[in-house]
Protein backbone atom coordinates (compact mmCIF):
# COMPACT_ATOMS: atom_id res chain seq x y z
CA UNK A 1 0.00 0.00 0.00
CA UNK A 2 1.75 3.22 -1.16
CA UNK A 3 0.78 6.57 -2.59
CA UNK A 4 1.56 7.05 -5.95
CA UNK A 5 2.40 3.69 -7.07
CA UNK A 6 1.62 4.09 -10.90
CA UNK A 7 4.27 6.32 -12.15
CA UNK A 8 7.13 3.98 -10.39
CA UNK A 9 4.88 0.79 -11.55
CA UNK A 10 7.89 -0.90 -13.72
CA UNK A 11 10.34 -0.69 -11.04
CA UNK A 12 7.99 -2.67 -9.09
CA UNK A 13 7.54 -5.23 -11.46
CA UNK A 14 11.19 -5.25 -12.46
CA UNK A 15 11.91 -5.62 -8.80
CA UNK A 16 9.43 -8.75 -8.64
CA UNK A 17 11.50 -10.58 -11.51
CA UNK A 18 9.01 -9.46 -14.18
CA UNK A 19 10.60 -8.58 -17.24
CA UNK A 20 8.74 -10.11 -20.20
CA UNK A 21 5.20 -8.34 -21.95
CA UNK A 22 2.81 -6.62 -19.82
CA UNK A 23 -0.87 -7.19 -21.14
CA UNK A 24 -2.38 -4.65 -18.75
CA UNK A 25 -6.44 -5.70 -18.40
CA UNK A 26 -8.72 -2.49 -17.89
CA UNK A 27 -11.93 -1.35 -18.53
CA UNK A 28 -12.26 2.07 -20.87
CA UNK A 29 -13.26 4.05 -17.69
CA UNK A 30 -10.67 2.72 -15.70
CA UNK A 31 -7.71 2.90 -18.16
CA UNK A 32 -9.16 6.69 -19.00
CA UNK A 33 -8.76 7.14 -15.28
CA UNK A 34 -5.04 5.12 -14.53
CA UNK A 35 -4.20 4.40 -18.18
CA UNK A 36 -1.52 6.46 -19.45
CA UNK A 37 0.07 6.74 -15.98
CA UNK A 38 0.65 2.58 -15.83
CA UNK A 39 1.83 2.88 -19.93
CA UNK A 40 4.31 5.84 -19.27
CA UNK A 41 5.48 3.88 -16.42
CA UNK A 42 5.70 0.50 -18.30
CA UNK A 43 7.23 2.27 -21.28
CA UNK A 44 9.88 4.26 -19.74
CA UNK A 45 11.32 1.06 -18.38
CA UNK A 46 11.29 -0.62 -22.27
CA UNK A 47 8.60 -3.36 -21.01
CA UNK A 48 6.77 -4.42 -24.20
CA UNK A 49 3.04 -3.07 -23.17
CA UNK A 50 -0.72 -3.85 -24.41
CA UNK A 51 -3.27 -2.43 -22.87
CA UNK A 52 -6.25 -4.97 -23.50
CA UNK A 53 -10.09 -4.05 -22.31
CA UNK A 54 -11.81 -5.77 -21.18
CA UNK A 55 -15.89 -5.32 -19.99
CA UNK A 56 -15.68 -4.99 -15.61
CA UNK A 57 -19.22 -5.92 -15.20
CA UNK A 58 -20.34 -8.54 -13.24
CA UNK A 59 -22.10 -10.18 -15.88
CA UNK A 60 -19.02 -10.32 -17.94
CA UNK A 61 -16.97 -12.51 -16.02
CA UNK A 62 -17.78 -15.60 -18.17
CA UNK A 63 -16.12 -18.26 -19.58
CA UNK A 64 -16.36 -16.78 -22.72
CA UNK A 65 -14.65 -13.27 -22.00
CA UNK A 66 -11.82 -15.43 -20.39
CA UNK A 67 -11.77 -17.90 -23.56
CA UNK A 68 -11.27 -14.43 -25.76
CA UNK A 69 -8.80 -13.04 -23.28
CA UNK A 70 -6.46 -16.36 -23.91
CA UNK A 71 -6.78 -16.05 -27.65
CA UNK A 72 -5.60 -12.41 -27.31
CA UNK A 73 -2.92 -13.34 -25.45
CA UNK A 74 -2.27 -15.88 -27.88
CA UNK A 75 -2.41 -13.92 -31.16
CA UNK A 76 -0.37 -11.13 -29.26
CA UNK A 77 2.68 -13.67 -28.71
CA UNK A 78 2.56 -13.95 -25.17
CA UNK A 79 4.89 -16.35 -23.17
CA UNK A 80 5.40 -17.83 -20.00
CA UNK A 81 7.83 -14.45 -19.30
CA UNK A 82 4.86 -12.34 -19.65
CA UNK A 83 2.51 -10.97 -17.35
CA UNK A 84 -0.88 -9.93 -16.90
CA UNK A 85 -1.47 -6.30 -14.83
CA UNK A 86 -5.09 -5.92 -13.55
CA UNK A 87 -6.03 -2.68 -12.97
CA UNK A 88 -8.95 -2.18 -11.76
CA UNK A 89 -11.31 -3.46 -9.14
CA UNK A 90 -12.81 -6.86 -8.03
CA UNK A 91 -14.13 -8.28 -11.39
CA UNK A 92 -11.29 -7.17 -13.13
CA UNK A 93 -8.72 -8.83 -10.76
CA UNK A 94 -11.11 -12.04 -10.73
CA UNK A 95 -11.51 -12.46 -14.88
CA UNK A 96 -7.66 -11.30 -15.08
CA UNK A 97 -6.02 -13.73 -12.31
CA UNK A 98 -8.10 -16.61 -14.05
CA UNK A 99 -6.54 -15.64 -17.41
CA UNK A 100 -3.00 -15.53 -16.00
CA UNK A 101 -3.76 -19.24 -14.07
CA UNK A 102 -4.50 -20.87 -17.42
CA UNK A 103 -2.29 -19.04 -19.67
CA UNK A 104 0.73 -21.52 -20.53
CA UNK A 105 -0.40 -23.29 -17.10
CA UNK A 106 0.37 -19.98 -15.17
CA UNK A 107 1.73 -16.74 -15.93
CA UNK A 108 3.11 -13.73 -13.66
CA UNK A 109 -0.23 -11.92 -12.35
CA UNK A 110 0.39 -8.41 -10.81
CA UNK A 111 -3.12 -7.04 -9.16
CA UNK A 112 -3.28 -3.40 -9.30
CA UNK A 113 -6.53 -2.68 -7.57
CA UNK A 114 -8.58 1.03 -7.96
CA UNK A 115 -11.74 -0.18 -6.10
CA UNK A 116 -11.43 0.23 -1.96
CA UNK A 117 -13.32 -3.13 -1.79
CA UNK A 118 -10.80 -4.89 -4.17
CA UNK A 119 -7.87 -3.52 -1.88
CA UNK A 120 -8.89 -5.04 0.94
CA UNK A 121 -10.48 -8.15 -0.27
CA UNK A 122 -10.35 -9.56 -3.74
CA UNK A 123 -6.87 -8.39 -4.26
CA UNK A 124 -5.40 -9.89 -1.72
CA UNK A 125 -6.85 -13.40 -1.30
CA UNK A 126 -5.64 -15.17 -4.64
CA UNK A 127 -9.33 -16.24 -5.10
CA UNK A 128 -10.12 -16.14 -8.64
CA UNK A 129 -12.57 -16.60 -11.04
CA UNK A 130 -15.58 -16.19 -13.10
CA UNK A 131 -19.35 -16.95 -13.17
CA UNK A 132 -21.23 -19.51 -14.10
CA UNK A 133 -25.27 -19.70 -15.05
CA UNK A 134 -25.53 -21.94 -12.15
CA UNK A 135 -23.46 -19.79 -9.61
CA UNK A 136 -21.35 -16.93 -9.17
CA UNK A 137 -17.72 -17.98 -8.62
CA UNK A 138 -18.48 -21.50 -9.78
CA UNK A 139 -15.17 -21.51 -12.14
CA UNK A 140 -11.81 -20.47 -10.79
CA UNK A 141 -9.03 -21.42 -8.43
CA UNK A 142 -6.68 -20.09 -5.81
CA UNK A 143 -3.48 -18.10 -7.79
CA UNK A 144 -1.50 -15.78 -5.75
CA UNK A 145 -0.58 -13.00 -7.42
CA UNK A 146 3.48 -12.26 -7.67
CA UNK A 147 2.19 -8.38 -6.50
CA UNK A 148 -0.22 -6.01 -5.33
CA UNK A 149 0.17 -2.27 -5.06
CA UNK A 150 -2.35 -0.58 -3.65
CA UNK A 151 -2.60 3.34 -4.10
CA UNK A 152 -5.32 4.93 -1.92
CA UNK A 153 -4.88 7.89 -4.57
CA UNK A 154 -6.73 5.96 -7.63
CA UNK A 155 -9.97 5.79 -5.05
CA UNK A 156 -10.66 9.52 -5.87
CA UNK A 157 -12.55 8.44 -8.60
CA UNK A 158 -14.63 6.49 -6.94
CA UNK A 159 -18.37 7.24 -6.12
CA UNK A 160 -19.17 7.62 -2.56
CA UNK A 161 -21.48 4.34 -3.28
CA UNK A 162 -18.59 1.95 -3.96
CA UNK A 163 -16.40 3.83 -1.01
CA UNK A 164 -19.00 2.89 1.39
CA UNK A 165 -19.12 -0.78 0.21
CA UNK A 166 -15.70 -1.24 0.55
CA UNK A 167 -15.95 0.38 4.15
CA UNK A 168 -17.95 -2.19 4.99
CA UNK A 169 -16.02 -4.51 4.31
CA UNK A 170 -12.94 -3.00 6.21
CA UNK A 171 -15.71 -2.75 8.93
CA UNK A 172 -16.63 -6.65 8.51
CA UNK A 173 -12.71 -7.69 8.62
CA UNK A 174 -12.02 -5.58 11.48
CA UNK A 175 -15.13 -6.77 13.45
CA UNK A 176 -14.08 -10.70 12.55
CA UNK A 177 -10.47 -10.02 12.85
CA UNK A 178 -9.43 -6.99 14.63
CA UNK A 179 -10.82 -5.47 17.78
CA UNK A 180 -7.93 -2.73 17.69
CA UNK A 181 -8.48 -1.98 14.20
CA UNK A 182 -12.91 -1.81 15.17
CA UNK A 183 -12.24 0.32 18.05
CA UNK A 184 -9.67 2.28 15.74
CA UNK A 185 -12.71 2.63 12.72
CA UNK A 186 -15.27 3.33 15.53
CA UNK A 187 -13.27 6.99 16.66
Amino acid sequence: VHRGTLPPLASWLVDTGINGSVYVLASRTVAGFHGVSARKALEAANLKTRFIEIDDSETAKTLDQTERLLYELNDAGATRDSAILALGGGVTGDLAGLVAAMYMRGIALVQVPTTLLAQVDAAIGGKVGVNHPRAKNLIGTIFQPHLVLSDPDTLATLPVRQLASGMAEVVKTAIIGSAPLFEQLRT
